[in-house]
């Protein structure tokens, strides 16, 4: 059969290119089928992947040389992936999750937004509560840490979390 559609004979099947696609996902299905366009599909971007607390990766205390790269639908525009460590943020992110984070400006937060806030000292992840022109107002799901209000003129790192995935043994 691959002889008589590589001499033009035969047209490739559907369900051979379904086949071939399965095995080989990069291969892009309807260049295979039909000729036309790419014949790998575009790839979602890798994303930088640290071993170290996102924190310590947000303050420059982590090497700059990652740890490996990790690709994830729907984030490829993130900077970089680590995990966090912290139990501040349960049970809405749990300790050990990785954090895929996008470096962000302050008019891009919106009240509810997770972030991976940097000052000059530290860093913490934060849920934005309120936010004014000159101060962000932001609180953790552990009830026993008061808000935070963080000084906009303070921050030197500012990043969305995208999405946070949890191990979990099974």
């Amino acid at each position: 059969t691959l002889y008589q559609i590589k001499s033009g004979k035969h047209d490739i099947s559907r369900p051979l290119a379904e086949r071939i696609c399965n095995h080989y996902p990069e291969v892009d299905f309807v260049w295979l089928f039909t000729g036309e366009g790419d014949m790998l599909r575009p790839q979602e971007a890798s994303i930088p992947y640290y071993t170290g607390d996102c924190t310590e990766v947000a303050l420059g205390k982590i090497s700059a040389i990652p740890s490996g790269r990790i690709n994830m639908v729907g984030c490829g525009d993130c900077d970089f992936v680590a995990p966090y460590n912290s139990r501040t943020m349960e049970p809405e992110i749990r300790q050990g999750s990785l954090l895929f984070c996008k470096r962000a400006r302050v008019e891009e937060l919106q009240v509810g937004t997770l972030c991976l806030i940097a000052t000059q000292h530290t860093a913490f992840v934060r849920k934005v509560t309120e936010i004014t022109p000159t101060h962000i107002l932001v609180a953790a799901t552990d009830n026993t840490i008061l808000p935070t209000k963080v000084e906009q003129t303070l921050i030197v790192g500012l990043y969305i979390i995208k999405a946070s995935l949890e191990w979990k043994n099974i």
